[in-house]
């Protein structure tokens, strides 16, 4: 009981870090501190705070803060061109299916471009790829403005442009989604995607709404939110300078980009944790998410409510999923997250089923807020576990892939809406949510390391 080693004198523990002790482990102090004891006073702080904090943890460091705040107007002004641009095509040729066709000429870049948006964000400096893609989606919408106010505008013009904003968004979504990761600490990263997600979802509510007044407004119309798109992006570029830049990813020329591209793919198809979140990622796009596009024909022909109920069906399904994004951010300490998501998978699926089998407007709205909440929490909650699974060197490669999912939402449409037309929309979107249900709760019960993801 007398030995060195048992003693509590902090003085003597130091004059045996510089003295040998025959048989004895070399004690040295660190000179700094370990980054596992900077991430538990992290974990210590974030534990202590109010329950009304807890959602917000991750602006409380500043390069997120900086980068989360900047990328809002950003963001808003994406939701609000999605609805003028279908309002702009319609306004043009009276015919719906021009909505789908500018939107397959957003969606189809984003198929095509992803990956390689994958790997130049895992090869340059993420920020720079930032700020030049949303620069040349601020000029896009210079071009729409000019388009329209000179009376130049066209279909074709339309889905050129599109393509043009697409193409950036394929390249855009990885190395943001990837800088996230760089610029946040581990054990806030579930946190700070959440509060992204939490970000695009209050967008998701104020941007079709603002867009919808300011189209009617004289003083402004569709030129002038074109313009006033155009100066959101400018502010985000300008606010990404006060973000440090991380520069290039370490040796990235060893490779060439075809190699680098194979290379990724290779590391998510032997990564069977990462493949399982990839295939979990794609389920709930293709089989749950096409009633988002047909949700004017469940206002117009299933509840008979009319332009004033279909913005109530949206205001609800947008309001939940604000509010699962934020409860997402506020679960930082939560284990078991494979199991949480696994059952945030199954509400998702069963609650679109109650949604389109529903005959009053009223359960209706009730089952769409939890529609939102589950699906944006699911997602939330898969992109923070697909980052925390894969190797820091390939976020941009395995972030294309995710980022895919973006471009089968539109594709996944196109089937959903002709077998509406033949079936009708309910039977259709209720199927689809059963059929989720069934995919998840498989994939989880065949998937046992999935369940036991933390």
């Amino acid at each position: 009981m007398n030995s060195p080693f048992n003693r509590r004198d902090p003085i003597s523990r130091k004059q045996l870090a510089v003295t040998d002790v025959p048989g004895a482990r070399r004690l040295s102090p660190p000179a700094v501190k370990p980054a596992a004891d900077v991430e538990s006073d992290a974990v210590d702080e974030d534990a202590g705070a109010s329950r009304w904090m807890k959602p917000f943890l991750a602006l409380k460091e500043k390069e997120f803060r900086n980068l989360w705040l900047g990328m809002l107007p950003g963001t808003m002004g994406m939701q609000m061109g999605m609805i003028t641009n279908g309002y702009l095509a319609y306004d043009l040729t009276g015919s719906a299916a021009a909505i789908g066709f500018v939107t397959l000429g957003f969606g189809v870049p984003m198929l095509l471009f992803a990956l390689i948006g994958g790997v130049v964000a895992d090869r340059v400096s993420k920020r720079r790829v930032i700020m030049i893609t949303q620069a040349i989606i601020g000029l896009c919408a210079v071009a729409l403005a000019v388009l329209v106010l000179t009376g130049l505008i066209s279909i074709w013009l339309m889905t050129a442009v599109a393509f043009v904003m697409g193409t950036c968004f394929a390249f855009n979504m990885p190395a943001r989604q990837s800088f996230v990761a760089e610029i946040i600490s581990r054990k806030r990263l579930m946190n700070a995607i959440a509060l992204n997600n939490a970000g695009m979802n209050m967008s998701r509510v104020v941007g079709p709404a603002l867009a919808g007044f300011l189209i009617g407004k004289p003083w402004v119309g569709i030129g002038g939110i074109y313009i006033l798109m155009a100066c959101m992006y400018a502010f985000v570029v300008a606010s990404l300078f006060r973000v440090r830049d991380r520069g290039a990813s370490p040796n990235p020329g060893k490779i060439s980009g075809y190699r680098s591209l194979l290379d990724g793919l290779s590391y998510i198809k032997g990564n069977s944790v990462v493949l399982a979140l990839l295939m979990l990622a794609f389920a709930p796009v293709i089989l749950g998410m096409p009633y988002q596009a047909l949700m004017p024909v469940f206002a117009e022909d299933v509840f008979n409510v009319g332009a004033s109920g279909l913005g109530w069906l949206l205001a609800v399904n947008g309001i939940g999923a604000l509010l699962g994004s934020l409860g997402v951010a506020s679960m930082s300490g939560a284990s078991r997250r494979g199991l949480i998501q696994l059952g945030l998978g199954v509400t998702f699926g069963a609650s679109i089923a109650i949604f389109a089998f529903s005959t009053r407007f009223e359960v209706a709205l009730l089952a769409l807020l939890v529609v939102g909440a589950s699906s944006a929490a699911y997602m939330a909650l898969n992109s923070t576990l697909v980052m925390d699974k894969a190797e820091p060197e390939y976020h941009g490669r395995v972030m294309s892939v995710y980022m895919l999912t973006f471009s089968a939402m539109p594709l996944a449409v196109t089937p959903f809406g002709a077998m509406s037309d033949a079936f009708g929309a309910p039977l259709v979107i209720g199927i689809g949510g059963l059929m989720l249900v069934a995919v998840v709760a498989v994939f989880g019960t065949l998937h046992p390391s999935y369940r036991h993801l933390k």
